[in-house]
């Protein structure tokens, strides 16, 4: 039987072409698809993917967090995150977020396939180009750690620019309890405003350059 794949990006355009070359390998299927989190999450129940291919780069909530939620909520799905972004401290993220692969969109394709065949194998995969000694730091806790999974869903909409009545309407929830997560986030965080929670952001490398 093929291995069962969700594909999470935003970019239409790319996401199009790695089906298209997931779908060309008799070996693998698309089973979901999605450009943000919610949308796929949605959709993972039914489909029962083993393998989720997650970009970090994400509207709404990072795919950092994205990988977290997918592991807790469906663990028997694997994840291979697949991004532009090649700083250590992303793939050390990743991989603490329970992520099983971490690859990057400037590899080949065979490298990509390839990646996707480790993870759904159980195999941990990480891109040549990135410093193997990353894996050694999957334990390291950040800030963020300290966080609950809707807090840090909160803290993304946050850091978007996203008002306490957006953030409400997009997560289904009162605009008081927005409120309450985000003093949650600022007290767990030592920030004072959301200026602040940007620059941590910033800092963590969590806002694309």
């Amino acid at each position: 039987m093929p291995v069962r794949i969700a594909l999470l990006d935003d970019h239409v355009l790319f996401r199009e072409g790695l089906r298209a070359l997931i779908l060309a390998q008799p070996d693998l299927a698309i089973v979901a698809e999605g450009s943000e989190a919610r949308e796929l999450y949605a959709l993972l129940d039914a489909a029962a993917p083993q393998v989720a291919v997650v970009d970090v780069s994400l509207p709404g909530s990072s795919g950092i967090s994205a990988t977290q939620e997918i592991v807790r909520r469906w663990p028997e799905c694997r994840v291979l995150v697949l991004t532009m972004h090649a700083a250590p401290d992303h793939a050390v993220r990743a991989f603490a977020a329970g992520a099983t692969g971490y690859a990057l969109k400037e590899q080949s394709a065979s490298e990509v396939l390839g990646a996707i065949r480790d993870v759904a194998a159980g195999r941990r995969y990480l891109a040549p180009s990135i410093p193997p000694t990353v894996l050694d730091g999957t334990g390291a806790r950040t800030l963020l750690d300290e966080l609950t999974g809707r807090e840090r869903e909160v803290f993304d909409l946050i850091v978007g620019a996203r008002s306490n009545r957006d953030i409400a309407a997009y997560l289904g929830i009162s605009v008081k309890t927005v409120e309450t997560h985000r003093a949650a986030i600022n007290r767990k965080l030592g920030a004072h405003s959301s200026a602040d929670l940007v620059r941590l952001a910033a800092r963590l490398s969590l806002i694309p350059g």
